[in-house]
């Protein structure tokens, strides 16, 4: 009898007393926990900054659209006096001093195009450039011009400060 006692004693301490089994699973349950809330944070840090970046991206849009409108309506104010000129002298009667007038129209636009920042590539007599100069025709060189030199411009070549919009486009003599 005093083995039986003996037994449930221990049966029962043995059922009091935690497996080692147990303490793991409450750790891993709880670290579990704590990484799947570390993720739910982290996911939703990284859905603002996808919805901050969105926004970013069209605001700049709406900005560089802004600025671009702004930009053409400044020129197209700047290039008004212009085209008020070109309407009386397309009005007037034509005479001697129709052609002057023309060529002081002329004369306004390139000031009003040099303001806006637009300047006309220096070409005739000068080396050919391919970086700024269009070559159409390659004619035999004459007395006193170099070979690789540009003759003749067909056509104005222009930039705008640095940049290119228009090469010359020229006769090189060979």
């Amino acid at each position: 009898m005093e083995e039986e006692i003996k037994q449930e004693t221990v049966t029962s301490e043995e059922e009091q007393q935690p497996t080692p089994e147990k303490p793991k699973k409450k750790k891993a349950d709880k670290k579990l926990e704590e990484l799947t809330a570390r993720h739910a944070e982290l996911e939703d840090r990284y859905q603002r900054v996808l919805a901050e970046y969105a926004n970013y991206k069209r605001r700049t849009e709406q900005e560089k659209a802004q600025i671009g409108e702004f930009t053409t309506a400044d020129v197209r104010k700047k290039l008004l006096p212009v085209v008020d000129n070109f309407d009386r002298a397309a009005a007037a009667e034509a005479g001697p001093a129709y052609k002057d007038g023309i060529l002081m129209i002329v004369k306004q636009l390139g000031e009003t195009l040099g303001k806006l920042g637009l300047t006309e590539i220096e070409a005739e007599g000068k080396p050919f450039d391919p970086e700024d100069h269009y070559a159409v025709q390659r004619v035999d060189a004459t007395d006193g011009v170099q070979p690789d030199t540009v003759t003749q411009v067909l056509q104005k070549g222009y930039k705008l400060g640095n940049r290119l919009l228009r090469p010359a486009m020229v006769v090189v003599a060979e």
